[in-house]
């Protein structure tokens, strides 16, 4: 484990040296072919592990190394395979793995079909997201239909979330959907979806959903923007029906030369009554939770309410500083705490304060083409988790493309 990650620091600082663009192109005889690939390492400090009182702080260190070979067959014809190879941890060992191997074909000028194992981003990746944060990423196996207009664009798709990559190993799920976006004007969009969850489970008693909503967002005027998103869940739940809510708004400003400030209220139903056959708590589909209900990743979207206030500062052409401050707290109260790291949180009976977390982090270029993106954490615990500690979390993470 050690020497694999002496290997990718070594291979990470030498990137720069070897690479001349970022990627490696070929004359052929199809229209293009291209090489390439990246490289990350990340090491994190959690203090204590988790906010729990009697605990140790926790570090340690993670990254992975991806290449991929791309064909444009013609105008209408393009392919691409992507390998990587994750390092989850000291002590835990590393994985390898197809990330990406498909082939889309452009059938008309407003047609594509894409068949294989691919990324899907759909929307504010609220719903459904590559998770870029993540070592492994997300992919899904299956075909994707795309119908352009001149203003507006569909997307039908019917996959399978690939093991490690979106699901965890030894499950199996069925995901499609419908994904329409209309953009009428500069100044504001929508978006309508419907998404289709099916747990292949023994004995049918597993998650078998839809997904429906949409988002409406704009730019009223310069330097001013904001997005409304809402949705709701049907379907059965294993043996409950499923009936969950979910809504996030928020809108930014710029307020000077390069600074930005924003608020934003996220919220995911819970479910406080377990005997009622009703399952009214929101399950999130494929979220991008980093980036929306704080870094430490403490909490997953269900039973959550968010409120937040952030803020982006450029520090010149190359940095940024990046400030977010979130208040956390229970839609439920009887609903249970929706740990995803470090959980699950034993619960103050008739408590809902989760608490508060401020995130700061710095991302920009060093030389040779070196992303770094670095920062700190603070969680301050609510009322509502019972043997509560606050909690310190730094990263740094460097990637380099090549």
């Amino acid at each position: 484990m050690k020497s694999s990650l002496i290997l990718l620091v070594t291979a990470l600082c030498a990137a720069p040296l070897l690479a001349q663009d970022n990627v490696v192109t070929f004359n052929s005889s199809v229209d293009g072919v291209s090489a390439g690939g990246s490289l990350r390492f990340r090491t994190e400090t959690r203090d204590p592990a988790s906010p729990q009182k009697g605990l140790d702080s926790n570090s340690f260190s993670s990254g992975f190394a991806r290449a991929f070979f791309a064909v444009d067959v013609s105008d209408n014809l393009d392919a691409k395979i992507e390998f990587q190879h994750v390092i989850t941890g000291q002590g835990i060992g590393s994985v390898g793995l197809l990330r990406q191997g498909w082939l889309r074909w452009s059938t008309t000028d407003h047609t594509q079909l894409q068949v294989g194992r691919f990324q899907m981003s759909y929307g504010n990746e609220r719903m459904v997201s590559p998770l870029a944060w993540s070592n492994f990423g997300r992919a899904w196996d299956g075909a994707r239909y795309t119908l352009k207009g001149q203003s507006w664009k569909s997307d039908v798709f019917w996959t399978q979330p690939v093991e490690m990559m979106g699901i965890a190993v030894g499950a199996q799920q069925a995901f499609g959907g419908l994904y329409v976006e209309v953009d009428p004007s500069e100044a504001i969009s929508f978006d309508v979806y419907a998404f289709l969850r099916r747990d292949r489970l023994m004995g049918g008693l597993g998650t078998n959903d839809v997904t429906v909503g949409g988002i409406v967002e704009g730019q009223p005027a310069e330097g001013w923007s904001f997005s409304i998103e809402g949705a709701s869940q049907s379907g059965d739940h294993g043996a409950l029906s499923a009936g969950g809510t979910a809504l996030a708004a928020r809108t930014d400003m710029v307020v000077a030369k390069g600074v930005k400030l924003g608020v934003g209220y996220e919220l995911a139903s819970g479910d406080g009554n377990a005997t009622d056959g009703n399952d009214d708590a929101f399950k999130p589909l494929f979220d991008f939770g980093h980036a929306y209900h704080g870094t430490q990743d403490l909490f997953t979207w269900t039973n959550l309410q968010d409120i937040i206030v952030r803020s982006s500062f450029d520090l010149d052409g190359n940095w940024k500083l990046h400030g977010d401050f979130h208040i956390f707290s229970l839609d439920d109260v009887n609903g249970g705490i929706p740990a995803f790291t470090g959980g699950p949180f034993p619960q103050v009976p008739g408590q809902d304060a989760l608490g508060t977390e401020l995130d700061i982090s710095v991302k920009g270029m060093i030389a040779g083409g070196i992303k770094v993106w670095t920062g700190v954490s603070f969680f301050s615990a609510g009322d509502a988790i019972a043997t509560s500690k606050d909690q310190m979390w730094a990263f740094l993470q460097g990637e380099v493309f090549f």
